[in-house]
């Protein structure tokens, strides 16, 4: 749990940081854009690593965590794609779409970071 908390915290400490730096070269609907992306990518990643480390000591877990948790990313990717050029939001889509992805990468190479250390897998013996 401990894990997780950590991997939480700085994930949003991470995703503040991108958020304030782009914050000043963004219009009004590309702010909104970029913080709709923020809060979905966030619950995505921290579920996926949530899942991950729950999987990992689990034949096959881990490898199953990952496919699960690609399998989600992409699949909120898409339907945020789908309801933005569907639905009249007034969001910002480039900067929804293009920071939903990069929050989504960003966080997924965190992900490596906090798995470090630790049996990732469990290995037969």
């Amino acid at each position: 749990m401990k894990r997780w908390s950590t991997y939480a915290v700085c994930s949003v400490v991470v995703v503040g940081l991108v958020v304030g730096l782009l914050w000043s070269r963004l219009d009004g609907p590309g702010r909104e854009g970029i913080l709709w992306a923020a809060g979905l990518a966030l619950p995505v990643q921290w579920a996926a690593f949530a899942l991950l480390l729950g999987l990992r000591e689990r034949s096959q877990g881990f490898l199953l965590a990952l496919a699960g948790g690609t399998m989600a990313r992409l699949g909120v990717l898409g339907a945020a794609g789908v309801v933005v050029t569907v639905v009249e939001t007034g969001v910002g889509v480039g900067a929804l779409l293009l920071g939903l992805a990069g929050f989504l990468f960003l966080l997924a190479l965190l992900e490596a970071f906090f798995l470090r250390g630790g049996n990732v897998m469990r290995q037969p013996g």
